[in-house]
């Protein structure tokens, strides 16, 4: 069973096509996240001047969001993800500078943490856009049908980079698993990933109800995807059509000093992406700083503070690394990082 070499961003961020190419194969490993985005944007050239005006911003409220104290991170980090948002769409969908873009999401404090929502909203015709569900559009590849209401506890069940903390922080077991010994195989016209998943035997069957393919190989709980091409030779579509089945299943991920770690959840509830969880929760907490100051204390616990400043001092690097990788789908890796 021979391996063949992964490329297109393979499997958490590979497109059927590209919107700004930048090699098919390697990963990009950079010492500046800016100056690469500002390298997008020129290589895309439609509308370059509106794109390059919203960069500005989202880097001038990124750099000074990571200088301020806790409470004011929120408001900052939200409007810079807002205008890399803006540009992301444009790269994707086109819109220009002419249509009305909105924020596409609602909130509810609902007195404590622990009971407020976020709404998301369906799509509206141009010239309308909402931003934050056509970044859903982008990141899952659907948006709702209706207002749709998601307590932000059940979003953050799914962030794998502060689930340890929030696990603590609610006293709830960990619902996701890590995944160990990934495996990219092609057999004949068949290609797949196998990997192991590193989780007690009482989860395996929680697993496989909600449809990962899991069999016990040596007493390990092994997930296998795999799919027939048309021909011999991996294509691009190839790489795209294992990649879709295998996340549709349930991946969520993070990257640090390493490269990036994958998970899978044994938790049936609101399982949006990575990018769309941190995007929604900056949001949120956004929202509170901007409208509700004097509740950032009030609305969260002593323990649920710690897990925002978890959250607000480890995530917002996360999205931009992870949103990047997505738009040019390929691996993007920051030089001598600490994440």
């Amino acid at each position: 069973m021979p391996h063949f070499k992964s490329k297109y961003g393979f499997p958490m961020f590979t497109r059927d096509n590209s919107s700004v190419f930048m090699g098919s194969e390697k990963s990009i490993i950079i010492s500046d996240i800016w100056g690469l985005w500002d390298y997008v944007v020129k290589k895309h050239r439609t509308d370059k001047w509106y794109l390059l005006s919203l960069l500005d911003q989202a880097k001038t409220f990124y750099q000074a969001a990571e200088a301020v104290p806790v409470r004011s991170k929120p408001l900052l980090f939200y409007y810079s993800f807002l205008n890399l948002a803006k540009i992301i769409l444009n790269i994707e969908y086109g819109y220009g500078s002419s249509v009305e873009y909105i924020h596409g999401i609602g909130e509810r404090n609902n007195t404590t943490f622990g009971t407020s929502t976020i709404m998301l909203q369906p799509s509206s015709p141009l010239p309308r856009v909402k931003v934050g569900t056509e970044l859903l559009r982008f990141f899952d590849g659907s948006t709702p049908t209706g207002n749709t209401n998601v307590r932000i506890t059940d979003l953050l069940r799914h962030c794998a980079g502060v689930h340890r903390s929030f696990s603590e922080t609610y006293q709830l077991p960990e619902n996701l698993h890590k995944l160990d010994q990934i495996e990219f195989y092609r057999q004949g016209r068949t290609i797949g990933i196998k990997t192991e998943i590193k989780c007690p035997t009482s989860e395996i069957v929680r697993l496989q109800n909600i449809g990962y393919n899991i069999t016990l190989v040596n007493n390990k709980p092994i997930w296998d995807e795999h799919i027939t091409m048309h021909s011999y030779t991996p294509s691009r579509q190839s790489y795209f059509d294992l990649s879709r089945q295998f996340m549709q299943k349930g991946v969520w991920y993070l990257i640090g000093s390493n490269g990036y770690s994958m998970y899978v959840s044994s938790n049936a509830n609101a399982r949006y992406s990575t990018e769309v969880i941190i995007y929604d929760t900056i949001f949120y907490l956004g929202s509170i700083t901007r409208y509700r100051p004097e509740l950032f204390d009030q609305i969260f616990n002593a323990k649920e503070q710690w897990l925002m400043s978890e959250f607000l001092s480890t995530q917002p690097k996360q999205f931009l690394y992870l949103a990047t990788a997505k738009v040019l789908g390929q691996n993007v890796l920051k030089a001598y990082s600490n994440f």
